[in-house]
């Protein structure tokens, strides 16, 4: 019999049944599409997304049981499965006699199955269409494959494990198929069409990096360099915005090539000399639709800074804090308010450190600033400044010259950003956002006090960001931020975390109707402590599809409750960290209590193997304190974020958690010698090297 013709069943006569979970659920019956809606129990439609969604959509009766009643007595479940069953069976045929059997739904030695003769899955054609289009690697079958993807997996199910794997397996599915079309149509030369699946996959996932890469290159192969270098920043914006990251080494190797034009330009085939085909530029990943709570009242001291003429004011803002308490988004807000306001806004780039050239932070702004002008406003500037043409690619001569050029290069430079900065502000506000400070070139960082002295008088204003516990003092970072602050050209703001409210505002926006009650929001506060970085991590994954977590597993190592975003931003903030600190930090980790008194700590780091010396570990806590991942309570230490401490503890391995919670234990035991751990304190208060630079080198009485 085919899938297409009738099949009977019982009284009543039962077509074909179609079975949608891509998008939202919804399940229709072949007569003229008619749906299913009337669910007598809840249970007998979860039964069914369940079946649906499942591979091979057939589970054992104890499988089901462990889903949808977890924990129920197994008498109990069975009968609440045998109810579902019987419910799921009436709203799909409701014409079936009591005794008939199913055309659709069939348990058979304790295994309830779909029959697949007479159901056909949406989510099984598209990954059928998918292994045709990989067969056939035909861009015909390839646009067929990804129009019979509607959507994530049962987008209103998120909140449930038993379908986040096939979610996640499946949207991974579409994305490599757009990743393939986009390389087949570029080897036929259709380049913009190419470009266009490479855009849809960053409009769905703006943080995929190797997509980025796949941009630059084929805008540099286009002999295009210019819209490849905006990829590059458009790329490193949102790591740093959405994941507080820097782009990975081979990002920046190729950021390299193209400014040395290393790249080379692909010759055009027939195809494409018969058509021009060139993509249509970078893709701008715009700010992300998360909610933006509890920054009123420094929005509007930022404001103040951004006033005219004639006010007493510094040059330069400087936001510090935490990382993911909301520097760059703050920074982006501001900014595209200013932007609507009427003012000027230049959006400097992170140049990387190991560039070896000599490209400012100053010159991207200016770049990103001309290539949005027309092609006789960017003349019309070309003819007023035209040392800006060896400097700016858009202007179409740029010369970007290496390190090793020397003091004119940087000379005539910084007379042109001086010279066009003061032509463009001159008739409205002039609002520059550098990003990090951190991550600026030397040129930047040089030029930087002099254009914050100008600032004041010409209605200029310069927008920074820094985490201060990355700066090592007395480095050069270090003694020009002390100097700017000193001469007053510039004001530093802390943004420090959300409170409880702001905090629970964020949650409800973020998770829309299904919000959660008062517990699991104190629970959430409790460990992000109103960071809203950590925050939006724990109610869910993707910014637009929240998934909150159980409460009671939330900040507990022993539960292992941290979502894999906070697992990733903890253990790529830990690769920052020296060995010995991180030693230090996992056996805090290990405590039994939130506060380890520094006793423990220095026993427990004595007995390990090898061993941490009192002075060592002193050394270390100060450093983790200066880091803000840990911080003082009372006699003792506690880490900022309890969520990190269980994303630090989720990722050791057994052995690693049995060491560090044995040398606990013997550091709390009654047995411990508590007199020579206070001996081993004083002497590593002596011993400290860290402490005795904090102190002028006195010991405490």
């Amino acid at each position: 019999m085919s899938r297409s013709s009738l099949i009977h069943a019982g009284d009543g006569s039962n077509y074909l049944l179609s079975i949608r979970v891509l998008g939202g659920f919804r399940i229709d019956r072949g007569d003229g599409g008619v749906p299913v809606y009337q669910w007598a129990r809840r249970s007998a439609k979860s039964l069914m997304k369940i079946l649906a969604t499942w591979p091979g959509h057939s589970l054992h009766r104890e499988q089901l049981v462990d889903i949808l009643w977890p924990g129920a007595e197994t008498d109990s479940a069975l009968n609440s499965l045998a109810k579902a069953l019987h419910a799921a069976r009436r709203a799909l045929e409701p014409g079936l006699t009591p005794r008939a059997t199913s055309a659709y739904l069939a348990m058979t030695d304790a295994m309830v199955s779909l029959n697949t003769e007479h159901v056909i899955v949406d989510a099984d054609t598209f990954e059928q269409f998918a292994q045709r289009a990989r067969r056939q690697q035909d861009p015909a079958t390839y646009q067929a494959a990804l129009a019979a993807y509607h959507g994530d997996l049962l987008p209103e199910d998120r909140y449930e494990d038993w379908c986040a794997q096939r979610r996640i397996y499946l949207a991974e599915l579409h994305t490599g198929l757009m990743l393939e079309l986009a390389d087949l149509l570029r080897q036929q030369g259709s380049w913009n069409e190419s470009a266009d699946r490479l855009r849809e996959v960053l409009k769905n996932d703006p943080t995929r990096e190797d997509v980025h890469r796949r941009l630059m290159r084929m805008y540099a192969e286009m002999g295009t360099p210019d819209q490849a270098v905006r990829q590059f920043h458009f790329c490193q914006d949102v790591l740093h915005r959405e994941l507080d990251l820097a782009p990975q080494p081979e990002t920046v190797t190729l950021y390299q090539d193209v400014l040395a034009s290393r790249i080379v330009r692909q010759p055009r085939t027939d195809s494409a000399s018969q058509s021009p085909d060139y993509p249509s530029g970078p893709v701008e990943v715009p700010t992300p639709g998360a909610p933006f709570v509890g920054r009123e009242q420094v929005i509007q001291y930022m404001w103040e800074q951004l006033a005219p003429e004639g006010q007493q004011r510094a040059g330069m803002v400087l936001v510090s804090g935490d990382t993911g308490v909301g520097k760059t988004r703050l920074v982006d807000e501001f900014a595209t308010s200013a932007s609507e306001r009427g003012a000027v806004v230049l959006w400097g780039g992170r140049t990387p450190p190991s560039s070896e050239l000599a490209c400012s932070t100053f010159v991207v702004a200016l770049e990103r600033y001309v290539a949005r002008l027309s092609a006789s406003e960017q003349d019309k500037l070309a003819h007023r400044h035209p040392a800006l043409m060896q400097f700016v690619p858009s202007l179409g001569t740029a010369n970007w010259a290496t390190a090793a050029d020397g003091g004119r290069y940087r000379l005539e430079l910084s007379a042109a950003i001086v010279r066009v900065l003061t032509d463009i502000g001159r008739s409205q506000p002039l609002l520059i956002v550098l990003g990090d400070l951190q991550r600026l070139d030397p040129f930047s960082l040089g030029l930087l006090p002099y254009l914050a002295q100008l600032a004041p008088p010409r209605s200029w204003l310069i927008l920074a960001t820094v985490h201060e516990g990355e700066i090592e003092p007395g480095t050069r970072l270090w003694r020009m931020i002390d100097t700017m602050l000193r001469e007053r050209l510039c004001v530093k703001m802390e943004l420090r975390c959300l409170s409880r409210r702001s905090s629970d505002e964020l949650v409800r926006a973020l998770l829309g109707t299904s919000c959660p009650g008062d517990v699991a929001l104190e629970q959430i506060f409790s460990a992000a402590r109103g960071n809203p970085l950590l925050t939006k991590a724990l109610v869910g994954e993707q910014p637009t599809c929240p998934q909150p977590r159980r409460p009671e597993m939330i900040g507990e190592p022993s539960q292992g409750g941290a979502p894999a975003r906070v697992r990733g931003l903890t253990a790529r903030r830990m690769a920052s960290v020296d060995e010995t600190a991180r030693r230090v930090l996992c056996l805090a980790a290990a405590a039994e209590s939130a506060v380890v008194s520094l006793a423990d700590l220095s026993l427990a780091a004595a007995a390990l193997e090898p061993p941490i010396p009192t002075g060592v570990l002193f050394d270390a806590l100060d450093r983790l304190l200066r880091l803000r991942l840990l911080e003082e309570h009372g006699s003792g230490y506690a880490f900022r974020y309890p969520i990190v401490r269980s994303a630090l503890w989720d990722d050791l391995a057994r052995h690693r958690r049995e060491q560090l919670r044995h040398a606990l234990r013997a550091a709390s035991g009654p047995q411990g010698n508590r007199e020579a751990p206070a001996r081993a304190l004083t002497a590593g208060c002596r011993g400290g090297t860290a402490w005795n630079r904090r102190h002028g080198g006195h010991a405490p009485g």
